[in-house]
């Protein structure tokens, strides 16, 4: 089974960086992984992993339900699509729906693994306290689910 591991964020915005952050630090721990790190949106997130059986997305979320730096595993069939904010971009899910609806080999089997975040909106380059404090035990339960899903055919949500 081929895999990609996309890291995405934009890391000039407080703790939205910290997909970009785990995916640098998985691709030196696991160097054989085809692993990206992205600030890209809607169709180019969806372009990067054209080809691939299994898509593997590490991003912040910021719902308000969770504890902070709660690291929650989740398939994107999950998710419905969303009204963009302009006509001229796409979310994700909306991505993925036109890709497989016009016959693109993307994968069958994609999981978001989002990390609850403070702040992602904020111009910063540094992450918040309480996301900073906890870094190593995010990366470690990253990790965990990176190679629980790598080591089955179809890891269930």
């Amino acid at each position: 089974m081929k895999d990609i591991i996309l890291g995405i964020g934009n890391p000039i915005l407080c703790d939205d960086g910290i997909g970009i952050y785990l995916a640098e630090r998985l691709k030196k721990e696991i160097p054989q992984l085809e692993i990206i790190e992205t600030s890209d949106s809607g169709f180019a997130l969806i372009d990067l992993i054209i080809g691939y059986d299994r898509a593997i997305f590490i991003d912040s979320i910021k719902t308000g339900m969770m504890k902070v730096g709660e690291v929650v595993l989740f398939s994107v069939n999950e998710f419905k699509s969303s009204i963009p904010y302009s006509i001229h971009s796409l979310d994700m899910f909306t991505a993925l729906e036109i890709f497989r609806a016009s016959g693109i080999k993307i994968p069958s089997i994609i999981y978001l693994l989002g990390i609850e975040v403070v702040d992602n909106s904020t111009f910063s380059e540094n992450f918040t306290t309480k996301i900073e404090a906890e870094k190593e035990r995010i990366y470690k339960k990253v990790k965990k689910y990176v190679q629980k899903i790598r080591n089955k055919k179809y890891y269930t949500v």
